[in-house]
């Protein structure tokens, strides 16, 4: 891995950007990955990073997510960064998504077929007609009715209450909707989980809770936090009941996104090119590594002879990180040629 000073980099590159912030997306999307990467029944680890990290990704979100007013300008700005994007991995995705149906499912008929794409149309959900086709494209959704919802409160001093309401109303149907399963559909389950870290990221930037800078006790905190984090989750396993999941999972997640960055401010002197062009690259292995996984089970089920294909944790680890190291240049390359398959509308970022 290159190690370079950050000031020999490409300027417009590195523009503005705050490297501890670099790492936590080049991490987190890593987490992403390794939670998507088929394991063993029970991986504690699986479970465990499954539990925050989506979380964690948001709250990331709302943290880079500027003050800004809802009008014709921010909605052409998420048009870029989200609603085009959107579209195109869940086109990339339909090729890939038609080769393996017809392996596995060879008599379906043609609205078999049209499902997904509907799907796409519909927010990834599940009707009679309509299937999710490249889900984790959820997370574009949303963010941007996040970002909406964010941007029209901020025209309006009442507009903190609306937030307040709606993060409790989000707090509330998540959780009973773990024990009732009211909804399985990608979009409403994502945004009821992860509104509220979303809206605290955002506050912690704007009210600067957040500590920016590395502090020698953050390897204490990192460990400290960690631990309680995987105790509660400990008894969050055998204790499963609609008045504990409440603050346990709040538990959970509070204390594993503390110490995740403390973990990131004490990895902030070093530079490297890699982790700064995964950051800038998330959307793109958020997009794509789902079909990338595809492939690989597929290729690791024929070599190995196994249907159904599952990973010891540690192999899952190396996985992960081999894919997110695939798409370094892919990154590269869409960054130079195609910006918009990283959100963005211009070479010039």
């Amino acid at each position: 891995m290159e190690i370079t000073n950050i000031k020999m980099m490409e300027p417009n590159a590195v523009a503005n950007r705050i490297n501890w912030i670099d790492w936590a997306k080049a991490i987190a999307i890593t987490f992403v990955v390794f939670g998507h990467t088929p394991e063993e029944r029970g991986s504690f680890l699986l479970n465990f990073i499954v539990m925050f990290h989506m979380p964690l990704f948001f709250f990331i979100s709302g943290y880079l997510t500027k003050k800004e007013y809802f009008n014709k300008e921010t909605f052409k700005k998420y048009t870029h960064t989200l609603i085009i994007p959107y579209f195109i991995y869940n086109i990339i995705t339909y090729p890939f998504w038609v080769f393996r149906h017809i392996i596995e499912s060879p008599n379906d008929g043609w609205l078999e077929f049209v499902k997904p794409i509907l799907g796409t149309i519909f927010i990834q959900q599940t009707t009679f007609c309509s299937k999710p086709l490249n889900g984790v494209t959820w997370f574009l959704v949303a963010l941007l009715i996040m970002k909406i919802i964010l941007s029209f409160c901020n025209k309006y001093e009442f507009g903190k209450y609306i937030l307040f309401i709606v993060s409790v109303i989000c707090i509330i149907s998540y959780i009973y909707n773990e024990f009732y399963k009211f909804t399985t559909d990608l979009v409403p389950i994502g945004f009821a989980k992860c509104m509220p870290f979303y809206l605290i990221g955002y506050l912690c930037k704007r009210r600067e809770y957040l500590p920016t800078t590395y502090h020698k006790s953050d390897g204490i905190i990192f460990i400290l936090c960690f631990t309680i984090s995987i105790l509660f989750y400990n008894f969050n396993r055998n204790n499963f009941s609609l008045s504990t999941y409440g603050y346990l999972f709040w538990t959970i997640c509070i204390f594993a996104i503390w110490g995740f960055f403390c973990l990131c401010r004490i990895l902030d002197h070093i530079h490297t090119k890699f982790i700064l062009t995964i950051s800038i690259g998330t959307i793109v292995i958020m997009g794509l590594h789902g079909t990338v996984i595809t492939i690989t089970n597929l290729i690791f089920s024929k070599l190995l002879n196994v249907s159904g294909i599952t990973y010891p944790w540690y192999v899952a680890v190396l996985i992960s990180i081999a894919i997110v190291i695939i798409f370094y240049p892919v990154i590269i390359l869409f960054k130079k040629k195609y910006p918009i398959m990283l959100g963005k509308n211009s070479l010039n970022f």
